[in-house]
């Protein structure tokens, strides 16, 4: 017992002794002095780094190296101390004692110094952060609004011109980040007379708190333009407004138009966020023909995206500086793209037309999501379209076509949590566009949540009873539930509505369940038509489920790919064909990395 409390004595005395000569060569004044300066370091780069667009990981990063710098400068205030000669060792110091002392003197300064400098640091910041309350900018609060399609009085074609006249204000709108606004493809719908049978508007009613409504009188060049906002679709205007100026100034009028109205949803915002000093005069001949073909883009056929493309290339045509004409064409390329069978040139063109769109004018939100799109389905440069998605949607956070093509990017990287948020801010967003609840009822297939995905082909039906996709969606859902019966009759009647889901969907679920006969006679229909990049993906499809790789690749290998064929990294689910050499030579030649199991975690 003596040798014991003698042992923890002497242990004792050691490490008293070692504090004492911790204090002796100030380590802990010197590490207080370097923890208020690195705090003030960061407090600084958290200002700055956002300012010159930095990624995301750099204040990790450099909390990192000033950690690692902590442990470094410790172990160098043990050693070393600052004389009148510089830093030298504290065991070759004679009169290390004054020394210690005055080092301590200079460390206290140091420390109030920082102290004092993060004090004024705080009350800068705090009163920077006040001015952006003030301005809306840290307003976390979300206003939902829908803008119902205006009644315009013209001497022009009535559909275009109001189509076009809603839009505009929805796009300034859609750039103040504190308002989440219905696209005018649902918008319309509003408008109807209530049948109080359809659910789905019915509690669309009840998300949305402002209605607008308008009234654009247009006549020989000069508008007129009455703005009401509303509670509900059956109050009374809460604020009303009148808007007149030349056609050339109806950029300007719009963006007035959306200021006030921010203003009154209780959205404080400064007028340069929509009124920027660059905005020209519009060519009255030219915006009619962008007008036109933006009108005929949101139709649902290729035959008039075809038509939209036409005006928008004489828009361009006229006005070679007509930065909007030019997304409006990438816009549609890619549209066209999606089809079984594009264009094989409506890639490049997308992309020559984005960048043409960017070129002349870099906040153009359009542009930089064609941008984005473009890399996505055929230019596979991930990081540029990673970074194109972020900036058109940091311009106008409201695009949902945007949201609905980055929920897929997120998807080819099995990011699928972010991939099904982002798919369901593009419903939100346009929440009567069956495409947009269809492809989000197939991401939740591809994660397992199969109710949670029959329930959003249901709400397609309530939308459109004939909807091809939808039908294609629901029976590859049953089919994965092992209701075979029911998903075959529901994927013959998609196939029956539109032809590509029979050689996408409904051969492959053939030969799932045995019905071989039925199944080749799909694929030798197929491989007898005229090979497009469509063609070739779906012969892909199905000779991975008849177990044939070999044929698989070749077909995937066709020179041509479709829009869809990088998703090939995700969409199979033969273990034994997603780790054949072969298919990571084909997804590698993407700068894609190998299949790897879908990210998801179900957190309810």
């Amino acid at each position: 017992m003596s040798y014991i409390y003698c042992s923890c004595k002497d242990n004792l005395m050691k490490f008293q002794k070692f504090i004492s000569e911790l204090v002796r060569r100030n380590v802990f004044k010197a590490v207080i002095a370097y923890l208020a300066i690195a705090w003030v370091i960061i407090q600084i780069a958290s200002v700055i780094f956002p300012a010159f667009n930095a990624p995301d990981y750099s204040l990790k990063v450099l909390i990192y190296v000033l950690s690692v710098g902590l442990l470094l400068w410790i172990g160098f205030s043990w050693v070393y101390d600052l004389t009148s000669e510089g830093f030298r060792k504290t065991k070759d110091i004679v009169n290390s004692e004054e020394v210690a002392k005055l080092n301590s003197r200079r460390l206290n300064k140091i420390i109030v110094g920082a102290l004092s400098f993060a004090v004024l640091l705080l009350i800068v910041l705090s009163f920077w952060a006040g001015s952006l309350w003030n301005e809306g900018i840290l307003i976390k609060d979300t206003k939902k609004v829908a803008v119902i399609p205006f009644i315009v009085n013209t001497d022009v074609q009535e559909d275009y011109f109001k189509s076009g006249m809603t839009d505009a204000l929805i796009e300034d709108l859609s750039k103040i980040d504190q308002l989440k606004v219905v696209s005018q493809q649902s918008s319309r719908l509003l408008e109807a007379p209530l049948n109080t049978a359809n659910i789905l508007v019915i509690n669309e009613l009840k998300r949305i708190e402002y209605f607008v409504y308008g009234t654009v009188d247009y006549q020989v060049n000069k508008l007129n333009i009455n703005i009401q906002l509303k509670e509900s679709t059956d109050s009374d205007p809460i604020w009303e407004k009148q808007y007149s100026g030349d056609i050339t100034e109806v950029k300007r009028l719009w963006a007035e138009a959306a200021i006030d109205l921010a203003r009154q949803m209780g959205i404080v915002i400064k007028e340069d966020q929509l009124i920027r000093s660059e905005i020209r005069a519009i060519n009255p001949e030219t915006y009619e023909l962008y007008l036109k073909g933006k009108h005929y883009l949101s139709k649902s056929t290729p035959m008039n995206w075809m038509q939209g493309l036409v005006y928008l290339q004489e828009a361009v045509d006229k006005n070679p500086g007509d930065s909007y004409a030019y997304s409006g064409l990438a816009e549609g390329y890619i549209m066209l793209g999606h089809g079984p069978d594009p264009p094989q040139d409506v890639f490049p063109k997308a992309r020559a037309a984005a960048l043409r769109a960017i070129e002349l004018d870099s906040l153009n939100a359009e542009g930089w999501a064609a941008l984005a799109h473009y890399h996505t389905y055929f230019g596979w440069d991930w990081k540029m379209a990673e970074y194109a998605f972020n900036r058109a949607n940091d311009l106008n956070p409201n695009m949902a076509y945007n949201h609905y093509h980055r929920a897929w990017y997120l998807a080819l990287f099995g990011r699928m949590n972010e991939a099904i948020d982002e798919h369901k801010l593009a419903q939100e967003l346009d929440p009567f566009t069956p495409l947009h609840t269809a492809w989000l009822g197939e991401l939740y297939r591809m994660v397992g949540l199969y109710e949670e995905g029959l329930a959003e082909v249901e709400k397609v039906e309530q939308m459109q009873d004939d909807f091809a996709l939808g039908f294609g969606v629901k029976g590859n859902i049953l089919m994965d539930m092992g209701r075979t019966e029911e998903g075959l009759e529901t994927l013959k009647r998609a196939s029956d509505i539109f032809s590509g889901w029979k050689y996408l969907f409904y051969g492959k679920a053939l030969i799932q369940v045995g019905h071989m006969a039925e199944a080749k006679a799909i694929i030798d229909e197929l491989e007898n038509m005229p090979i497009t990049p469509y063609n070739a993906l779906c012969l892909g499809y199905m000779y991975i489920q008849l177990g044939d790789f070999t044929k698989a690749i070749e077909w995937l290998s066709y020179k041509e790919k479709h829009g869809w064929y990088p998703w090939i990294r995700v969409l199979f689910t033969n273990k034994e064909f997603m780790r054949d050499p072969r298919l990571l030579d084909l997804i590698r030649e993407m700068n894609l990395p190998d299949p790897a199991p879908l990210v998801y975690d179900d957190i309810k």
